[in-house]
């Protein structure tokens, strides 16, 4: 139980600074201190009350801070920040919501919201990105008639989930590779099954329930605009191509400046600027991923053989294991309101069970990233909800309703897990101790 302790005081500190905010009235109360700020005295308590030496604990600390995986995907999120915030400029995500949207008849504008959302979003890799931006749109149509605003916002944060989940950028997709030791590749490829039948039982349900015969403006569109896109079409090819992601995304970073310098208003010094500026805007999330992977080495240090032993007696079926990792991950997400952070707290559990069950790592990365964003996406306080919920002027409860995605998403991942452990049934084998 002490093992655990650093992270009950993370978490007491996040949900309870987060229950006073909203008791006080604050809007978005769980993001009102930064949760890196709750980890300073978690780390603190994990490092000095402990049956090892400081120095150990330190140590310790330190190499789980410095672990390839860990630096690995910080250096994914610097280049990730730097790409979105360049196309963003040169307006790319702005072209691709025009180009989608301007193809598509009247009548199918409800169905449109998800199909340019999990567009977008698998091309930039955010979920929150995508919803800040269609969410308007969206508004706009419901407001003239063209559908139910819950149901259109709804229909927005399903399909901005369904991309980014397909999205080889996702911090969700780099977290749970990175930790399983995973391919981005396989990983999606496991996705793609299970939600191009979600998405397609969605897509069928909107087309029935739409019924707008209203007509749209769009932006003018020309060919130069087409150029606009390129960096996004070009990291999807290199992506089916399993070239690394550090080397996609900075050499899509640099085709992005390049075009933007050479077709468009933007020098070399905006360039540079957007550059910091995509850095900066991950310095937070970088250093939370430094930390809570130093924290979670340690708490993983200290239950080790605890862990061990629950998960080498424990005597569960293949898809009770693969439940267990959901279950697992999708109590952290409820109680972090984070898929990052809760995959990270998971990761070691959720790969010690794949190891004796016989799981594959991109498997149980697809288990981890999968609940995790299906849990996040249906919280009144998620950050999602609550974002697309201020937007369209809706209360949080009527828009997690309408996001039907998420809920037939569920139950089609488990009817799968169910399924698959039935052709896959094991006998867990003994694990050497670790």
């Amino acid at each position: 139980m002490f093992a655990f302790l650093p992270l009950i005081i993370f978490l007491a500190l996040y949900l309870g600074s987060g229950t006073y905010f909203s008791f006080i009235g604050l809007d978005n109360p769980l993001h009102q201190i930064s949760p890196l700020v709750y980890l300073l005295p978690a780390l603190f308590f994990a490092i000095l009350f402990n049956k090892n030496k400081i120095q150990h604990s330190v140590d310790t600390l330190i190499k789980g801070m410095g672990n390839k995986t860990t630096l690995t995907v910080c250096l994914i999120f610097l280049l990730a920040g730097a790409f979105s915030t360049v196309t963003q400029s040169l307006g790319s995500i702005n072209v691709i919501a025009s180009l989608t949207i301007c193809f598509l008849p009247a009548q199918l504008l409800l169905p449109g919201m998800f199909l340019i959302s999990a567009f977008i979003a698998s091309a930039i890799g955010t979920s929150i990105g995508v919803i800040a931006l269609i969410t308007p749109i969206a508004v706009n149509l419901a407001q003239n008639g063209a559908f139910d605003c819950a149901v259109g916002v709804g229909a927005v944060i399903g399909g901005s989930m369904f991309g980014s989940n397909l999205s080889m950028i996702s911090d969700t997709t780099i977290a749970a590779t990175s930790s399983q030791g995973a391919s981005v590749k396989d990983k999606l490829k496991l996705t793609l099954k299970t939600g191009s039948i979600t998405g397609f039982i969605i897509l069928t349900y909107l087309v029935i329930i739409s019924n707008s015969t209203e007509v749209v403006s769009f932006s003018t569109l020309n060919y130069l605009s087409i150029v606009k896109i390129i960096p996004y079409i070009s990291l999807i090819i290199m992506g089916l191509f399993e070239i690394n992601t550090l080397v996609i995304l900075a050499v899509n970073m640099v085709v992005a400046g390049i075009l933007g310098i050479a077709f468009f208003d933007y020098s070399i010094i905006d360039y540079s600027h957007d550059i910091c500026r995509g850095f900066n805007k991950m310095n937070e999330v970088m250093i939370f991923i430094l930390f809570s992977s130093g924290l979670s080495h340690l708490m993983y240090e200290y239950s080790q053989k605890k862990i061990d032993k629950f998960t080498d007696e424990v005597n569960l079926t293949r898809s009770q294991a693969e439940l267990m990792i959901a279950g697992i991950s999708s109590m952290f997400t409820i109680l972090v309101s984070s898929n990052i952070v809760a995959i990270l707290l998971t990761s070691n559990i959720a790969k010690r069970l794949a190891q004796r069950y016989n799981i594959s790592p991109h498997r149980s990365a697809y288990l981890l990233e999968i609940f995790t964003a299906i849990t996040k996406s249906i919280l009144p306080y998620g950050s999602q909800i609550l974002l697309a919920s201020s937007i369209a002027s809706l209360s949080p409860i009527a828009v997690l309703t309408k996001v039907y995605y998420c809920f037939v998403f569920a139950a089609v991942a488990i009817s799968e897990i169910i399924i698959n452990g039935r052709r896959h049934a094991v006998v867990a084998p003994q694990l050497p101790q670790i």
